[in-house]
């Protein structure tokens, strides 16, 4: 399907499976065990409806929000994403620069196929840095020390990373570190010549944020690394640290418990982030907008919440922000777009969420990103139940 036609994310969903060989896609659709979450996420969305409103004057309806006080022309964040570079070369940077041209804010990933200070120069003001707690506190410290010195304002804490995902998808296709596949999968990868072409010829497949003896990690270097420096151990007292020698804004991603909301803010969080990994590590578990009215109820107003998972539509947004978040972060949709057609299809994506988002405000009847409450939802919800 050639970009002109695409004219939704699910458009570019089905463009990016003829660009990508089946094992990838599969490893960007697939999710952890039965992928019950992954399908929830979308079923709870969908589930959710809202009210239509008549006759109210849309002549200055605006899209533009305040996140951790700044300005971005629409409350959509990319959310951190790694190894992006085997969709397509274009990577990080391709993302960052669409995200920046839109407006928006771009989250560079702790597992990266570029280093952080590649993507700062083009992301300016509009990049977070996703931060994990490695074994060797020299690694953690050094990368925090990166940020700094790159200019980032905002870390985002990986905290729930402790335990390994099972995505039986990814070990049907032998993807592990370095990828070992089935022969069927040489097959059906000669059949994506241009994604080979483009594997031998653009950006090396490493995990650039991070390096042996000042060069890249590469995939097949990956388990050593890890094994290494995977730090099941990482707790609240790691948070507290972090927050005592950070002076920027802090960020939790991974908070699925009101709990456990209440405690990041407890320990300094300036930003709750929802996130079930799209339901890529821990399955049977809620959908993110199931769980958003309850830590919105334990957050009390004292830190921003952010919210991802299934976000497809503008209309997605809409629900998210009507039960409480600040703004709502995808990942999924600028991959498949980035898979499809580089950095002008990211772009597109965020013109087509951007569009949908401002159509449904104006259904909605609301013409600023602050008036979307839980007005916004139609009789036919047992609204009760989400506030």
């Amino acid at each position: 399907m050639r970009n002109k036609w695409i004219v939704s994310i699910d458009d570019y969903r089905r463009a990016s499976r003829w660009h990508l060989p089946k094992m990838i896609t599969d490893y960007l659709d697939g999710g952890a065990l039965d992928e019950i979450t992954t399908r929830a996420n979308r079923e709870s969305l969908d589930a959710l409806m809202l009210r239509q409103r008549s006759m109210v004057d849309l002549s200055d309806l605006r899209t533009d929000a305040t996140v951790l006080g700044q300005q971005i022309d629409l409350p959509l964040i990319v959310a951190p994403m790694g190894m992006l570079t085997i969709f397509h070369p274009g990577s990080d940077p391709a993302v960052a620069r669409a995200a920046v041209n839109a407006g928006s804010i771009f989250i560079h990933s702790a597992w990266a196929g570029c280093a952080l200070e590649e993507v700062a120069p083009i992301a300016g003001d509009k990049l977070w840095a996703q931060v994990a707690f490695w074994k060797d506190p020299e690694e953690t410290e050094s990368y925090i020390k990166r940020a700094r010195n790159t200019g980032v304002k905002t870390l985002v804490v990986a905290g729930d990373v402790g335990s390994s995902s099972k995505r039986e998808r990814d070990l049907h296709h032998g993807l592990s570190m370095p990828p070992r596949p089935p022969m069927v999968d040489y097959l059906t990868t000669a059949m994506r010549p241009q994604w080979i072409y483009r594997w031998l010829t653009g950006r090396k497949m490493t995990y650039g944020n991070y390096s042996i003896d000042g060069q890249p990690l590469r995939m097949d270097e990956m388990n050593q690394w890890m094994a290494k420096n995977k730090n099941p151990g990482a707790n609240w007292a790691d948070f507290a640290r972090l927050r005592e020698q950070w002076d920027g804004n802090l960020v939790i991603k991974g908070i699925m418990d009101p709990e456990d909301a209440a405690r990041a803010v407890d320990e300094g969080a300036d930003g709750i982030f929802i996130s079930n990994h799209g339901g890529r590590q821990f399955d049977a578990q809620p959908a993110t907008i199931d769980v958003l009215p309850s830590i919105v109820s334990a957050v009390n107003g004292r830190a921003e919440i952010y919210l991802d998972g299934g976000i497809r539509r503008g209309h997605d947004m809409v629900k998210a922000i009507g039960l409480g978040a600040t703004a709502v972060m995808a990942g999924r949709p600028f991959a498949y777009a980035l898979a499809t057609g580089g950095e002008p299809a990211v772009s597109k994506a965020f013109k087509i969420l951007h569009d949908e988002f401002k159509g449904a405000m104006g259904f909605v009847g609301k013409t600023r990103v602050s008036e979307i409450d839980e007005s916004v939802f139609a009789q036919c919800n047992r609204i009760t139940d989400y506030v």
